[in-house]
């Protein structure tokens, strides 16, 4: 028995959404604040028997894109796949669809619904069924509900997914039509059979190890402590003798401490000096006893662990003297024992929840721990934003979390893959290229150039990093674009990848007959037909995607950087790397002259001379905030680039405005300050950028804005 399905409906930052998961080990990745603590809750509340039954939701519990919540209903609903035949199991076993009486023995659903009580259901029925239904009646009715009106109801059974939108519309009520179902004529294939007799959590077996910030302190606690909650366990099996041993051998000890003569001596101090203060009549009598707990339970609760360190064979210390992650690893193993000891107990399921296991443990613990996780008959969940251990997680196990405006969003990267598609894309997803999964967007490129270029450029341009803006460049080598942007689509990773190539259409001109090509020109020849090959492919591949859009240079990312105005940056490259004058004169002569196939030529020259990475490193330490980014990489960034708001743009045209007024360009009389002290005072953003643009309209940030508004 294991969890295939959970959905969620108005609950905290998940409107509706569901997720789907497999046996053994599911992962949750996603940035901070995009809902995995959420997500985890949700479950707990259903599974596991240490939450609390009378589960009371709060007004923060509901979504906030709801507007007004009173009325609404927050639904968490998991759906369990190969349930066995055991009564608490077949209690839960899904309604067949129109057959009340007949279960799907295989499948079940566990619901928990917090919705008004039926009182306030019939009074929204009423309405709807009135012809005289009114916004204002609606809002009358809605106003004077109050959290006291809403009950929570466990029920199993149930056959519909509340998450989608029809299904909410049309079992719990549309709120802008006015119409919602009798409460009266609840139907229970749909919403299920409350449950009654049997207590679902206590039938599994569910461990939950919360993030690790401070694990001292939760080792210190005396109701969360798992080393107690083992040694508790442990009582039972101490013989009645062995107990009342131990305990006359403390008793003994108490009074042979409270006996020492040092001990009486300062008893009797302290009462001498009370008696000198306030006389006999008023003054009591002081004495110092020992207290060592004499009762098994307080002696277990006084044990502490003491650990080694293991490149230091033979000492042993207090936990406090670990580092953050070896006290991290202890209290994951104590969580982990715990559970095999409550595995142990014959329960239908066994679930283990690990939040973000990373925290403070070493790359290489982080991913074996997670390889050498039992899944033997147990169904684990990890949530994570650690890409080291994404990169050894099935994609086919895993669901990714974004946040979205008062609501995040769910992605499975493997949805409608084939096996074989998916087996190769986690074999390419390691550690460095995981950065994709968590992104707000990405780029692809195929070459160290433009992988090293690109976001020092952006950087220096517009004073913001890609990392800032929540983009990933990911350098595809020679995997193929089309194997890795198979993961941005609508049914998957729904975020936007741009794919930057090149055309390679020929720097020289080319003779009409193949034949009359030279060695250099069929070279040139050979790479323009391989880019006209590559970019038929690309179009097709991205045709009736919205998620992917290729983007290409005219010639190469060298020719095409070098054409939209950086000769600067390449010939201050040459002035460095270069020792004599005449080698520098002849190879600057050759960058600068107009005819794109003899300053391409060179250009591709000096990439192959110094290989294209090391040259891309070499260029772009002399890029600054005047080079000019080529059209077709703007675009990409612009198709890229979801987080590029009014609060960002602002920013980029103040730090521009500041390094353009620091500099003097000849026959430049442009007052760069006065236009930034004109924005810096206007209070109204997009007023500001307009003035920006009217000012400078041939301004990068310009051509940015321009696009965007397309």
């Amino acid at each position: 028995m294991f969890i295939s399905k959970l959905s969620l409906r108005n609950f905290r930052n998940f409107r509706n959404v569901s997720l789907d998961f497999n046996k053994g080990v599911n992962t949750i990745i996603g940035e901070n604040g995009s809902g995995k603590t959420n997500l985890f809750h949700a479950i707990r509340l259903l599974i596991d028997e240490s939450m609390p039954r009378g589960v009371r939701l709060y007004e923060n519990d509901f979504n906030r894109s709801l507007g007004k919540w009173t009325g609404h209903w927050i639904i968490i609903q998991i759906e369990f796949q190969e349930l066995d035949s055991s009564e608490e199991a077949q209690s839960i076993a899904m309604h067949k669809i129109g057959a009340v009486d007949d279960y799907d023995s295989s499948q079940g659903t566990y619901c928990l619904f917090f919705r008004p009580r039926i009182e306030i259901r019939r009074n929204l029925f009423k309405l709807s069924q009135s012809e005289h239904k009114t916004v204002q009646e609606l809002e009358k009715i809605l106003s004077e509900i109050s959290l006291n009106d809403y009950e929570s109801v466990f029920t199993g059974r149930g056959n519909v997914d509340f998450s989608d939108e029809e299904t909410y519309s049309q079992y719990v009520g549309d709120f802008n039509e006015i119409t919602f179902p009798d409460p009266d004529d609840e139907q229970t294939d749909v919403y299920g059979i409350k449950m009654y007799g049997i207590s679902i959590p206590n039938e599994f077996a569910c461990t939950f190890a919360k993030a690790l910030r401070d694990v001292e302190s939760d080792l210190r606690s005396y109701r969360d402590n798992p080393l107690l909650n083992l040694l508790r366990d442990k009582e039972k099996n101490i013989s009645i003798d062995k107990k009342h041993e131990i305990e006359e051998q403390v008793d003994i000890l108490n009074k042979n401490i409270s006996g020492l003569e040092e001990v009486k001596g300062v008893s009797r101090g302290i009462t001498e000096t009370i008696k000198e203060a306030v006389g006999e009549t008023y003054a009591p009598n002081v004495n110092i006893k020992s207290e060592l707990p004499s009762e098994m339970e307080k002696i277990l609760q006084s044990l502490k662990l003491w650990v080694g360190d293991p490149d230091e064979e033979g000492y042993e210390g207090r936990l406090w003297e670990l580092s953050l992650g070896g006290a991290n690893l202890i209290y994951l193993s104590l969580k982990l024992l715990e559970f095999e000891k409550i595995k142990k107990e014959n329960k239908i399921a066994n679930f283990i929840l690990i939040e973000e296991p990373e925290a403070h443990i070493h790359t290489h613990i982080q991913k074996t721990l997670f390889q050498k996780l039992d899944k033997e008959k147990t169904q684990v969940f990890i949530s994570t934003h650690s890409t080291h251990i994404s990169s050894v997680c099935e994609i086919s196990s895993m669901n990714i979390l974004g946040r979205g405006k008062q609501t995040a969003h769910v992605y499975a990267p493997s949805k409608n893959l084939k096996v074989d598609k998916i087996t190769k894309l986690e074999r390419y997803l390691d550690a460095n290229r995981t950065n994709l999964l968590f992104a707000k967007g990405v780029i692809l490129v195929e070459g160290d150039a433009e992988h090293i270029l690109i976001p020092e450029i952006i950087k220096k341009v517009f004073g913001v990093s890609l990392d800032e803006l929540g983009i990933s460049i990911i350098n595809i080598g020679s995997t193929g674009f089309e194997n890795i942007a198979q993961l941005f689509h609508n049914d998957r990773v729904r975020r936007n990848c741009s794919i930057l190539t090149d055309n390679d259409l020929s720097i020289v001109k080319l003779p009409k007959d193949p034949k009359d090509d030279n060695q250099y020109e069929r070279d040139c020849r050979n790479s323009q037909i391989s880019g006209i090959d590559r970019k038929e492919k690309l179009d097709l591949f991205c045709t009736d995607n919205n998620f992917v859009k290729p983007f290409y240079a005219k010639h190469t990312f060298e020719v095409d950087f070098l054409l939209a105005g950086n000769s600067h940056e390449i010939i201050q490259t040459v002035e460095k790397a270069f020792k004599k004058q005449p080698d520098k004169d002849r190879i600057i002569g050759l960058l600068k002259d107009k005819d794109v196939s003899i300053s391409g030529k060179e250009v591709l020259r000096l990439a192959e001379k110094f290989k294209k990475g090391w040259f891309a490193i070499m260029v772009a330490e002399k890029v600054s905030n005047i080079t000019v980014i080529p059209e077709y990489i703007i675009d990409a960034l612009v198709f890229a680039c979801p987080t590029l708001n009014q609060s960002i743009l602002l920013s980029i045209s103040k730090y521009r405005l500041t390094k353009l007024k620091d500099y003097h360009y000849t026959g430049d009389e442009t007052d760069y300050k006065s236009i930034l002290d004109k924005i810096i005072l206007m209070e109204d953003g997009a007023e500001a950028l307009e003035f920006f643009v009217k000012e400078l309209p041939s301004d990068v940030l310009s051509k940015l804005i321009f696009k965007l508004n397309a």
